[in-house]
């Protein structure tokens, strides 16, 4: 399908948006190849068909700027997503969910040139009971899959934990990260990979309280400034995080932080910022440096 040219405003839009991406408080790092790896993840608030070309064209261009981006709310239609792939270079990959809870799916927008998938695709389930058939699972199931960038393979999760009453949420978050937790400790070629990173809108409030104390109790850590991110598009909630099993095989570069779109888009409407058009969620980002030859062989001089 052809994609509308800009208008004048649009093209002064990306622009500043550009702008914003480029310098001061809102700066992304620059993509390194075999160097860093920028992970984002962006709650798109009712992504389907009814997103505008306009508003579209902005969310290519944030996607841009990252590696990979885990993507969550997209309602089962999926023409909204295939226009956005239209605008995106062809050098930009997509792994889409089946629709789970709330007739929502996952994705993972992914640079083909940087990042690379390496076999494993899945939602993460739960044994149940083989006589009931009964037992626990997310509502909204999480999809996860195995990439390598560089020398650096990784799992990625993403989730979008219900907002439900506190003792179901708290669940989730907890049976989750135990699954994972215990996934990352299994033997090396048992797993696809054991370095996991999980991301997505985890509807946790603030720092400390019960939902974010079921995630860390298992071992995932989170940048300490992340506490201090509020990634709804008003800036009032710490919803989306994004956390990881602690290990060697990377390390986080001290930068991460939201895209505040709302700062330079859609400026002609009422409201003004692109809440209504594009999502309640901003972008979150975080930098990782990933494993060099020399140090992938030191650590195995040093198992």
């Amino acid at each position: 399908m052809p994609v509308p040219a800009d208008t004048t405003l649009e093209a002064r839009e990306r622009l500043a948006l550009m702008k914003l991406m480029d310098e001061g408080e809102y700066a992304i790092p620059f993509r390194q190849l075999d160097v860093n790896l920028l992970i984002a993840t962006w709650n798109i608030q009712h992504f389907s068909e009814k997103k505008s070309w306009r508003a579209l064209k902005y969310m290519a261009d944030i996607i841009e700027r990252f590696d990979i981006v885990a993507v969550q709310e997209i309602k089962s239609d999926l023409r909204g997503i295939a226009k956005l792939q239209e605008i995106l270079p062809g050098k930009y990959r997509m792994l889409v969910s089946d629709v789970t809870g709330n007739t929502e799916r996952f994705a993972f927008i992914y640079d083909a040139r940087t990042v690379i998938p390496t076999g494993m695709v899945a939602e993460l389930a739960f044994d149940l009971d083989t006589v009931t058939h009964y037992g626990f699972q997310l509502h909204r199931m999480p999809y996860m899959a195995s990439f390598r960038a560089g020398r650096f393979d990784f799992t990625i999760v993403s989730v979008h934990i219900f907002d439900s009453s506190a003792a179901f949420k708290e669940k989730e978050i907890d049976v989750m990260a135990e699954a994972l937790k215990k996934l990352s400790e299994r033997e090396q070629h048992k797993v696809v990979d054991r370095d996991i990173f999980v991301v997505g809108d985890f509807n946790i409030k603030k720092e400390g309280d019960t939902f974010f104390k079921a995630l860390t109790k298992h071992g995932f850590v989170m940048p300490p400034q992340m506490d201090n991110l509020k990634t709804n598009f008003k800036q009032t909630g710490t919803y989306d995080k994004i956390a990881w099993v602690n290990r060697p095989d990377f390390k986080f570069e001290g930068r991460c932080n939201v895209v505040n779109f709302g700062k330079v888009l859609f400026q002609d409407q009422n409201p003004k910022g692109g809440k209504k058009q594009i999502s309640d969620h901003l972008p979150l980002w975080a930098e990782f440096k990933i494993n060099e030859l020399t140090q992938q062989l030191t650590q195995v001089i040093n198992q």
